[in-house]
């Protein structure tokens, strides 16, 4: 019994992961592996542009590769013409002689004594374990310059798959850039609680209605509340009912339909990040720093960001969580993690997204600056990588960290991953 799959024999064929032996076919000639090829991934040879020279002969085309030379019956491919045309069939074991082999001429080699020990070890062990993560044990030995140039493609991947979903927006905003950025950031201000709900208000609630009333901040304050569906009930507070009177005028202008209250959640959730208190802090940056919004593609690092959120909100929100009217005795502002968070989940990725969009290369690593800027971030998925805290510095890396782990790790797709390979290569070979 194996106890391992094909795609390891096709990660030690790639990487020319073997004992430094001679190759030999099982008719007794020499192999000589220039090029190891193209892996496949669809239907067809696993490797595609293979060169390869045997005795002094050199072959280019394909290789397929499989456990047992049997396993050619078992996966169909007699009767298949992709497979007439290959220079070499590399198998684990060589059980059987195939017609089809001799007939075209292809040799056949054996990679049983050809296989490092350790390699095949610590491929048992990533495959065998059950924790979570499946290099947990191992990932303390990889080189750590290893780890950093993987993690620089993992955020460079999360930055691109984060732009699937503004790119859903910009064509929802009819390809509006300021409408996207300001649909995406205010779906950031809810969190992830209330997020959806920010979202279809931002759809709800068009920016151009908000940006000719920025300047008065009564007047954002209540359109975003109003449309909400939050200001639907009766008030003592004069100020209160002054945003219940202004909103009415404006839904009748606009002719505005207010979402239902009950989409927006509070279980769980600290005051802090009330959905009433999100919503005016948003209204503020909207009244202050209404540029924001208008162009976000010029606010290039993190201090430039920083000074926008510089802000108080209006008085009634300076010691109130809530539209309850009852006072809280200190004043409520957005603290560095919450602004963090936003550049982290909107400005940089909507500038990545803007400078893929305008072909602007030098943007692009702006983006990922600005992710350098803030912290690493401490979660669930990046205390699983405890054991390289030491190269791990930046949100640029604890983003990384998320996409390494949903794409990669979740699905113990370990021998396409750099650090998996990593792991997999014996000490004398990395």
């Amino acid at each position: 019994m194996f106890n391992f799959k094909e795609d390891f024999l096709q990660f030690l064929w790639q990487h020319k992961l073997f004992l430094p032996l001679p190759l030999i076919t099982a008719s007794g000639k020499e192999i000589r592996v220039l090029k190891p090829g193209e892996l496949n991934s669809n239907a067809g040879p696993d490797f595609f542009n293979a060169h390869i020279k045997i005795d002094n002969l050199l072959l280019v085309g394909n290789i397929e590769i499989h456990i047992k030379t049997s396993d050619w019956i078992k996966h169909g491919h007699l009767k298949d013409e992709n497979y007439n045309h290959l220079i070499l069939h590399a198998v684990y074991e060589h059980d059987i002689e195939l017609e089809q082999n001799v007939r075209h001429g292809v040799e056949v080699l054996e990679l049983k004594k050809l296989i490092n020990p350790q390699s095949l070890s610590n491929y048992l062990q990533l495959f065998q374990t059950k924790q979570k993560l499946a290099c947990a044990n191992q990932i303390k030995h990889c080189n750590d310059l290893q780890v950093i140039a993987w993690l620089e493609r993992m955020a460079i991947a999360r930055l691109e798959e984060k732009t699937k979903r503004i790119q859903q927006w910009f064509e929802f905003c009819e390809m509006d850039y300021t409408q996207t950025f300001y649909v995406s950031l205010l779906r950031n201000f809810g969190f992830k609680v209330n997020a959806d709900a920010f979202e279809l208000l931002a759809k709800q609630l068009p920016l151009n209605i908000l940006l000719k009333h920025s300047q008065n901040l009564l007047q954002v304050e209540c359109l975003l509340l109003g449309t909400a569906g939050l200001l639907d009930q009766q008030y003592k507070n004069l100020y209160l009912q002054d945003l219940q009177n202004e909103f009415e005028f404006l839904k009748n202008k606009y002719r505005i339909i207010p979402l239902k209250k009950e989409l927006f959640k509070y279980s769980r959730l600290r005051p802090a990040n009330f959905p009433e208190l999100r919503l005016a802090q948003f209204s503020a940056l909207l009244h202050y720093a209404p540029n924001v919004f208008t162009s976000p593609q010029q606010l290039l690092d993190d201090k430039s960001i920083y000074n926008k959120f510089n802000f108080l909100c209006s008085d009634y929100w300076q010691n109130h969580y809530h539209l309850d009217g009852q006072s809280q005795s200190k004043a409520i502002q957005l603290g560095r993690q919450s602004i963090e968070n936003t550049i982290i989940n909107t400005f940089a990725p909507f500038l990545f997204f803007y400078a893929k969009k305008t072909g602007q290369v030098l943007l692009e690593q702006t983006a990922l600056m600005l992710w350098q800027s803030c912290q690493f971030e401490v979660n669930n998925i990046s205390k699983l990588f405890a054991d390289k805290k030491s190269v791990l510095k930046t949100a640029a890396d604890s983003q990384a960290l998320i996409h390494l782990f949903q794409s990669y790790c979740k699905n113990k797709q370990c021998l396409t991953c750099g650090i998996g390979a990593g792991i997999l290569k014996p000490p004398s070979i990395s």
